[in-house]
């Protein structure tokens, strides 16, 4: 027993050594098994959110807009009103609900980052005849209301179409469509229910009224 004491004494360094490197060893696997643990746990309470195949179709596009511009660019005013269509895919990849706002589409001349904004349609309104009695007749108005957002569950998977509107557009913008039209690039802009924004360019344009789900 003395002679395992003095070993011990005598070594003490170089056991206090190896002890502190299985200590470091057993706190970096402890360390690295916590991480798995809670990047687990984040993917099952924290949404991810992802969109794709992202389709624009623009009244910009369409062969009648191109046409008057070319002929009758004058022609192209205040009363005029141009439709945008949207479609695109959306997927929580997580396994923790969540939502997107419908996104903002932005229109923007990269010649001089002039940019206009719309939102999404979300409501939607018309008359229903309900009595005709003589030269009387009674209507009501019907209000479809779509929200401004778009919730998903766990996994959940969504096709989108949303459409969008300019009615009179303003002097400045009609000024960029008829000088920069070949400027212009489109992007959308959305916050997700953590407030994390994401802006993204849409690659794939082409004329509205072909624009539809398939």
């Amino acid at each position: 027993m003395p002679d395992l004491l003095n070993t011990l004494n005598i070594n003490s360094g170089t056991i206090q050594g190896i002890a502190t490197v299985i200590l470091v060893i057993i706190t970096g696997v402890y360390a690295y098994f916590t991480y798995k643990m809670t990047k687990i746990m984040t993917k099952q309470i924290i949404p991810e959110i992802k969109i794709s195949d992202i389709i624009l179709g623009s009244s910009f596009e369409d062969d009648w807009f191109l046409e008057e511009l070319k002929k009758q660019p004058e022609q192209i005013g205040k009363n005029s009103c141009f439709k945008f269509k949207l479609l695109f895919n959306v997927y929580n990849k997580s396994s923790g609900n969540g939502s997107m706002e419908k996104p903002i589409l932005i229109l923007r001349f990269a010649n001089n980052n002039f940019e206009y904004r719309m939102f999404p349609t979300t409501k939607e309104s018309y008359d229903e005849k309900i009595e005709e009695q003589g030269p009387m007749t009674t209507y009501r108005t019907i209000v479809n209301d779509f929200g401004g957002a778009i919730f998903l569950r766990g996994g959940d998977f969504q096709k989108i179409e949303l459409e969008y509107y300019i009615y009179d557009p303003p002097k400045e913008l009609l000024t960029h469509i008829k000088e920069n039209l070949e400027s212009l690039e489109y992007f959308i802009e959305f916050h997700d229910n953590l407030y994390r924004k994401c802006l993204l360019k849409v690659q794939k344009i082409q004329p509205e009224t072909k624009t539809y789900r398939r």
